[in-house]
């Protein structure tokens, strides 16, 4: 008997062949190549269906529910065989998902705001559609359970649940209560949209029991920074104790993964004391990441995301966590950071504190002597600028291609070989505090500034990916050449299908490469 059966779509179940960066590939349109896509993300793997690593999101319902079900109740199904668990006994099927209807800011900008169809859609609603064809098998017995970081997406179109055969909506943290939800589920007194709470405290959130893709843990939730485009500002700030850490980490070590992803909303906050300066806590993070080094079986660790100006507060933190993380020319650290824009008015408007400890008119030099930073101690900063803010004006996209002019052409007159970065735009979506503004159209609201600042950035990108990533590929000969030809090669085709549009509506690739710092 299988009660509960929890699962994700294809996008969710690939670790993209251990490339960062790759994950983005999802938001991509349909248009890539399916023998492209498929070959860049392979099936997580599996015995005989079972997940032996599913996404941490769905490790972490999977624990949540063990207190109230038992352990054999409850399977994590990889997506193309949940035929082998749903039957007669089941009463959930639970999907995690990430960005189901293509809304989320980097899919919305790869698709043209939605004009072509996304691979994160498209294998959402695949598996969607194989789940309803079971369920007509099974007449309709079990409910058909929507949770994850993109329900919000399907709470803003509800009319689809119907066509998705979707019955619940999970929206917040449910680390404490999934196991009450599903028991109302089961008895027919739940909601149709069931909002929980993210008040929960960092203790009594429980620890994975069976390993997590990519080998991701969680350090901490929330960021506090109070940036008004992202919902991770409405969080509560938790920490989570380094032995909860090393706990989950060893979970993923007996399940053969010595690598560890630590997972925050900004590693730099991490048990931060000083919140109006927003100055790290450099003894919390170094001693946080020293454990994570230590623990037998790990062999490499790399956090996630982090604000930048935290690297210029305190450059010593960054030369420390590097020697402990073992950074060096064959083993750069790679951070997802947010630059946003390179205008001082957005910044002053949308995400002052942001740049704390410095102010909002300092933020490019900030953007700049973080890179610097960075890259001086082997650290690859993948940024992300946001475009069609609320009151964008074409002045505020000039000003952030002077700043990626400035790192592109300076960068590398002081650091030579080790400057790097990537910048990839992404569309504005109203969520946060800013949810009652309107989407940004790319398809739509494209004026010569916004082209030239997606050209300019994708110049880039493609730039990186001939330079960069045949060196940095921890994979043998063949799958190198492979791996960093086919991301070469779609790097170019973006750069084409950019220069044909750009071209179609008048713009000129001239100007773009003009604009100066």
């Amino acid at each position: 008997m299988v009660r509960i059966v929890l699962t994700a779509d294809k996008t969710l179940m690939s670790e993209y062949r251990h490339v960062p960066l790759l994950q983005f590939l999802g938001c991509a349109p349909t248009q890539v190549p399916k023998f492209i896509f498929d070959y860049l993300t392979p099936s997580i793997p599996h015995n005989d269906g079972i997940a032996l690593v599913a996404p941490y999101s769905l490790r972490k319902v999977e624990s949540a529910l063990l207190k109230g079900y038992a352990q054999e109740d409850i399977v994590v199904a990889h997506p193309n065989y949940i035929h082998k668990f749903i039957n007669a006994d089941t009463t959930i099927v639970g999907v995690s998902t990430m960005d189901p209807l293509g809304f989320g800011p980097v899919t919305m900008m790869f698709t043209l705001g939605g004009l072509y169809t996304s691979y994160t859609k498209k294998a959402f609603f695949d598996l969607m559609h194989n789940i309803n064809r079971i369920k007509r098998a099974f007449n309709k017995r079990f409910k058909v359970v929507i949770g994850g970081a993109g329900v919000w997406q399907i709470e803003l179109k509800r009319e689809i649940m119907k066509e998705l055969g979707i019955d619940h909506l999970v929206l917040g943290e449910v680390d404490n209560v999934a196991h009450e939800i599903f028991n109302d589920i089961e008895n027919g007194s739940a909601d149709e949209v069931i909002r929980c709470s993210s008040s929960i405290d960092a203790e009594s959130i429980p620890c994975i029991v069976n390993p997590s893709a990519h080998g991701l843990v969680e350090v901490m939730r929330g960021c506090g920074r109070n940036c008004e485009f992202c919902d991770v500002n409405l969080r509560r700030v938790k920490y989570f104790d380094i032995k909860k850490v090393i706990e989950e980490i060893l979970v993923n070590v007996r399940g053969g993964n010595g690598r560890v992803w630590a997972h925050s909303d900004d590693i730099f906050s991490y048990k931060i004391e000083n919140r109006r300066e927003f100055i790290p806590n450099r003894d919390a993070i170094c001693d946080l990441f020293k454990a994570i080094m230590s623990t037998p079986g790990v062999f490499h660790c790399n956090p996630t995301h982090g604000t930048i100006s935290a690297v210029v507060a305190d450059p010593k933190m960054i030369v420390e966590l590097s020697k402990i993380l073992k950074a060096g020319p064959n083993h750069w650290i790679g951070i997802q950071s947010g630059l946003e824009t390179g205008s001082p008015t957005l910044m002053r408007k949308y995400m002052p504190t942001k740049a704390k400890p410095f102010s909002a008119e300092e933020w490019d030099d900030v953007i700049y002597e973080g890179t610097k930073i960075l890259n001086e101690n082997y650290w690859f900063p993948a940024y992300t600028i946001i475009m069609g803010l609320p009151n964008e004006t074409e002045e505020d996209c000039w000003d952030t291609i002077r700043l990626i002019d400035r790192m592109e052409k300076k960068l590398p007159e002081e650091l030579g070989e080790k400057a790097h970065f990537t910048v990839t735009p992404i569309s504005f979506v109203p969520i946060g505090i800013l949810k009652n503004e309107k989407f940004f159209d790319v398809s739509k609201e494209l004026n010569e500034a916004r082209w030239c600042l997606i050209y300019r950035s994708w110049r880039h990108i493609a730039l990186e990916a001939e330079r960069y990533l045949p060196k940095a590929l921890s994979i043998n000969p063949l799958q190198r050449f492979i791996l960093s030809s086919l991301m070469s090669y779609g790097a170019k085709i973006v750069m084409w299908y950019i220069k044909s549009f750009g071209k179609k509506l008048g713009f000129n690739t001239d100007k773009a490469m003009r604009v100066s710092y």
